[in-house]
């Protein structure tokens, strides 16, 4: 059974918590200047209504993104190792191959970076994705039909011991987040470069 989210809402007028996702975009859909993220518990959601910052989760949590560029043939991707908010490590580059799945190679070269970074450094962690793919192939919650992501299952497989996964909203401030989407992006300006 999935675990209960709980839903905080800003508009400049007022604030709220729903419990739902189609609550929530229901609120939301179509309105300026509105924001809204989702939470694990309702302490952290509140916290973010009223500005704190939420108690930084503590172990260690790995970062990953993809990027694609429509002039490009290769995805960018990148991970950031932290623990308890501190930067550990970083990597990024571009995929082997050329994109089949947009920024989706991307993504999943991101995690199996991160889980190969945990095991050369004999280290279990926290993988924290925007993209839902990433845990669902990995798990076997979603069947694996395209190359890529049958590519990413088989590669994932030996490490999964040392992971757990976390889904985390794109672009809504969460700083690691936003710095591996930079990294990716980067690597696509470097590759452009390069060629």
């Amino acid at each position: 059974m999935p675990k209960q989210k709980f839903y905080a809402i800003k508009t400049p007028e007022e604030s709220k918590i729903v419990m739902t996702w189609a609550e929530c975009e229901k609120l939301t859909h179509g309105i300026k200047g509105v924001l809204f993220k989702s939470f694990g518990t309702r302490a952290e959601a509140e916290a973010w209504i009223s500005g704190m910052e939420a108690p930084v989760k503590e172990g260690i949590r790995v970062f990953v993104d993809g990027s694609y560029s429509p002039d490009f043939p290769n995805s960018g991707w990148a991970f950031v190792v932290t623990e308890n908010d501190q930067e550990l490590a970083r990597g990024s580059g571009l995929t082997a191959f050329e994109a089949e799945s947009r920024n989706i190679d991307g993504e999943v070269m991101a995690s199996y970076q991160a889980m190969r970074w945990l095991d050369s450094h004999d280290k279990h962690g926290v993988i924290c994705h925007d993209y839902e793919g990433i845990a669902r192939w990995a798990k076997g919650e979603w069947q694996a039909k395209s190359n890529i992501a049958k590519r990413y299952v088989a590669a994932a497989k030996p490490y999964l011991h040392r992971v757990q996964f976390e889904k985390v909203a794109a672009h809504t401030g969460v700083k690691w987040n936003e710095l591996v989407d930079k990294l990716a992006k980067e690597a696509i300006a470097k590759g452009k470069k390069a060629k």
